[in-house]
């Protein structure tokens, strides 16, 4: 899967968020707004994660450009929650949260544009509660570019957990030692993944944009 993004605040134009080290200036709005645009390739499962908030965040305004017969696949913790696409929407035509995983797999190489804002105003936190033992199919709900140790992601779990990045046809896997991720793989926007922790966690992250 590969990733580009761009960031609109209501006045300015920056793509720093997406950076640990770059800054975005000049936001008078309440959520910086903008789109994250992804793409897939033919019969291939894709993982993806909504990375921000169109308001109604459901699968016909998300995915409108996706050929008839396009399945999606919603992880429900135990197993999955399939939609496909019909002529006039998707059945059933589910609804995503910001920060929620799913496969995509269309019949043809294409490219989606998620649209909307992100889910806290600068300075704002979002939690996401990560339960024990429990594969859960996540996204960075601020659509930050960051390696599994970075303070942006924030990932802070127990040691032994795991996460699971999907490569298009496998899956590569990072386990978290007392003083780091190995491998320390880096997660984009718009990149689903799943972690599985040792210890119920509080999953934290915070839009620092300055």
């Amino acid at each position: 899967m590969r990733t580009k993004t761009l960031l609109l605040s209501a006045v300015a134009l920056a793509a720093g968020l997406l950076s640990s080290q770059a800054q975005l200036s000049n936001v008078y709005s309440a959520n910086i707004v903008g789109y994250v645009t992804v793409t897939n390739a033919a019969n291939q499962y894709a993982l993806y994660a909504l990375p921000l908030d169109s308001g109604s965040n459901i699968l016909h305004s998300l995915l409108p450009s996706v050929p008839i017969g396009s399945q999606v696949l919603i992880w429900n913790g135990s197993g999955y929650t399939g939609a496909t696409k019909t002529p006039t929407s998707w059945s059933p035509d589910l609804t995503l949260t910001p920060g929620q995983g799913f496969f995509l797999k269309a019949s043809v190489n294409g490219t989606n544009t998620f649209v909307g804002s992100i889910l806290v105003p600068n300075g704002g936190s979002v939690t996401n509660t990560l339960t024990s033992g429990i594969y859960a199919l996540v996204g960075s709900p601020i659509p930050y570019t960051d390696t599994l140790t970075g303070t942006n992601l924030n990932l802070n779990v127990n040691v032994g957990s795991q996460v699971l990045v999907w490569t298009g046809s496998a899956y590569s896997g990072a386990t978290k030692t007392p003083s780091s991720w190995t491998p320390n793989l880096t997660i984009v926007p718009g990149q689903g993944f799943f972690v599985k922790t040792t210890a119920t966690t509080n999953w934290v992250q915070t839009l620092n944009v300055q």
